[in-house]
């Protein structure tokens, strides 16, 4: 059969079960929306800006089992889409970014026409891998390929450079003749689960991490069945939330340093730590001395799916390549029902210093308002918005100071409930993510929980949001404030740091663009606000004008972040 690559394109991703594609306009990928916005296989939408592409299809991604496509035109819109594909990149997170270029015989050597970049070079940063298309024929077994290495392994983004030329010309293809690839789940040896076990059965105080290999590979049943098998303390990462239900008797918390001092006291005293799918991250309070290096005599143990991400931020006594479910299997079942020596007095007082943690942070929420200025805090929004949200929504953090509070008050209990970009962090991508997680799942509620510095980056997506009907909700902490650097601007008594901010009225900017917005002042009007959102069938924002409130956690990001800077030299 002869079809343009641009068809075959839009054909395999069909083989594949992938519908979601995303992006703005490109005249050199016409053929590629055309075809995506003619067949109702795929959710096609045209966002505000490319990097909301990016973000979208890295939602899908994070709350399914399947990917999406994003993709921009040429040049600046190929450029604009680096943040949301390098995101994806950061959180190990499968995408599919497409490019367009200009005509094959023009873009090597570089001509230097409008809008002309260095696609390949810029994405091959960013991406697990990448390729021009140059010979029609070769598009289907590129394609395949893309789509192969953005599931296996450690999970993350492709980048397919299409010159306008080669997408629009003919290609032969059959594409039952084209081997769809399995995705390998490697077990560990013999001799390797026999040294878990040994160090499993040996621990006084051991400690259970789920990352989010775990929730990729789909092994939470199996990490759940070996919490409670063992009764190990189980903490979860940004990208685990869920994994272990937030009521689960020795879960001590979430999100790394977010979850509080019980989980931090927990990885410092531990004398073994069996980490699943997880790369030790900023957030997690291992191995970032000097504040948090590894105690003498703690054994770690990293179970992953990439051989690169053993041992690359924390010391291992075991590593293990392996599929997280594969692996959690092969140990439940060796394990069976032999007791350990874990101890269960040292569990218990690492759940009373979790309680303590929790009456602390409670503490700040029952004051409601911050002293001096009569505002809200942040820690009242975020808990307040906890009680309100249902059992089955899906919570989207966007970057910033109200993530801290929002991760303190919202701790699903089912892996793809969360989405948060914990690899990068960075602000702006809540809106885009929260489009992306209610286009994957129109019939579950989304709430996103921002700051005003956040949504103003990409506030553009609530017009996107309007026009397809992705009925979010959106709540603003609207300190006018970069919050998280504030504490920073204070400290050097500079009042013109550059942190503070115009307070902007979000309502009527969400009016503006076809949304329902309302402005809350007073804690006991937002539930009123919130109902009236959850009934508006169209997107919502929700403004709550607040003050900053200071995290109890806060002092940890200096402490690992800009580890060996003084910002007061003496004499300053």
């Amino acid at each position: 059969m002869t079809d343009t690559v641009s068809g075959v394109l839009l054909k395999i991703l069909k083989k594949h079960g992938i519908r979601h594609v995303f992006g703005l306009p490109a005249a050199q990928l016409g053929l590629v929306m055309d075809g995506a916005g003619r067949d109702p296989w795929f959710t096609y939408m045209t966002t505000r800006h490319e990097e909301a592409a990016g973000h979208m299809a890295h939602a899908v991604a994070k709350t399914t089992d399947s990917m999406a496509v994003c993709f921009g035109t040429v040049g600046p819109g190929c450029t604009n889409m680096v943040p949301g594909v390098a995101a994806a990149y950061a959180d190990n997170v499968p995408l599919l970014a497409l490019t367009p270029d200009n005509q094959s015989y023009l873009i090597e050597p570089n001509r230097d026409l409008l809008q002309s970049a260095q696609q390949l070079k810029l994405y091959s940063a960013i991406t697990k891998w990448n390729a021009c298309v140059r010979q029609p024929q070769r598009a289907p077994e590129l394609v395949e390929r893309a789509l192969h290495l953005a599931r296996t392994g450690r999970p993350g983004p492709v980048h397919l450079d299409i010159p306008c030329d080669i997408g629009a010309a003919p290609c032969t293809h059959d594409l039952d003749s084209i081997p769809s690839i399995g995705l390998p789940r490697p077990a560990p040896s013999d001799p390797e689960l026999a040294g878990l076990v040994d160090l499993v059965r040996g621990a006084v105080r051991p400690v259970l991490v789920a990352g989010g290999g775990v929730v990729r590979s789909g092994a939470t049943e199996q990490f759940r069945e070996l919490v409670h098998r063992t009764g190990f303390a189980a903490i979860t990462t940004c990208n685990g939330y869920g994994v272990v239900p937030a009521d689960a008797p020795s879960y001590l918390g979430g999100a790394g340093v977010l979850g509080g001092r019980g989980l931090v006291r927990a990885l410092q005293e531990a004398d073994l730590i069996v980490a699943v799918g997880c790369k030790f991250s900023s957030f997690m309070p291992v191995n970032k001395p000097p504040a948090y290096p590894v105690p003498a005599g703690q054994k770690i143990v990293q179970i992953d799916i990439d051989h690169e991400a053993l041992g690359k931020n924390a010391p291992l006594a075991l590593g293990l390549v392996a599929d997280a479910r594969a692996c959690l299997e092969a140990l439940n079942t060796a394990l069976g029902r032999s007791p350990t020596r874990a101890a269960a007095g040292w569990l218990k007082a690492m759940l009373e210093e979790k309680r303590h943690y929790r009456a602390e942070v409670e503490a700040i929420a029952d004051a409601t308002f911050t002293p001096g200025t009569g505002l809200l805090n942040e820690a009242a929004i975020a808990r307040a918005v906890s009680r309100l949200v249902p059992d089955d929504a899906i919570l989207v953090f966007d970057g910033g100071q109200a993530m801290e509070w929002s991760h303190t008050f919202m701790q699903p209990s089912h892996p793809q409930r969360f989405v948060f970009n914990p690899g990068m962090g960075h602000l702006g991508m809540g809106q885009p993510f929260a489009n992306g997680a209610k286009a994957a799942h129109p019939d579950r509620p989304v709430v996103l929980i921002t700051g005003d510095g956040a949504m103003g980056c990409t506030v553009q997506e609530l017009e996107t949001a309007a026009r397809y009907g992705l009925n979010t909700i959106t709540v603003i902490m609207n300190d006018s404030y970069w919050g998280m650097y504030r504490p920073l601007g204070e400290m050097l008594a500079n009042d013109n740091f550059g942190t503070r901010l115009t307070q902007v009225d979000f309502s009527q900017v969400a009016r503006g663009f076809g949304c329902l917005g309302e402005r809350v002042t007073r804690l006991e009007d937002l539930p009123g606000a919130f109902g009236r959102a959850r009934e508006a069938g169209r997107p919502a924002v929700i403004d709550v004008i607040c003050d900053f409130t200071p995290h109890p956690m806060d002092g940890f990001w200096p402490q690992v972040v800009l580890a060996g800077i003084n910002f007061m030299p003496a004499g300053g």
